[in-house]
């Protein structure tokens, strides 16, 4: 596991779901469901403190496990069992406050 914690570009689908993302100048296809969890930011890490009379909400932040692999790696993989070999597992944060995306960690 490798903590990576940069910004990333991310597709979504009509649920909000990822589909797809860019990062280090490579795009990724989300091949699998992906997996949804609320989890507690790292506020002390954010900043000094959280303003007073913020709800919960703001310290809340959306996870989501996926698989993917390179959009280049398609063009390769012919089987099913070769998909499987070349998928990759993220973990993704979206941070409804400023509605961006992170890439938090890689599962080798």
């Amino acid at each position: 596991m490798r903590r990576i914690d940069e910004s990333i570009s991310v597709l979504v689908n009509q649920n909000t779901e990822p589909i797809g993302f860019s990062w280090r100048g490579q795009s990724y296809v989300v091949r699998q469901r992906p997996t949804r969890w609320f989890a507690r930011k790292e506020w002390w890490v954010e900043s000094a403190r959280v303003q007073r009379g913020i709800g919960a909400g703001s310290l809340e932040v959306e996870m989501w496990r996926v698989l993917a692999m390179p959009v280049s790696a398609l063009d390769i993989a012919s089987s099913e069992d070769s998909n499987l070999q070349t998928l990759t597992q993220f973990q993704l944060i979206h941070s409804n406050d400023n509605h961006t995306w992170r890439l938090e960690r890689i599962f080798d």
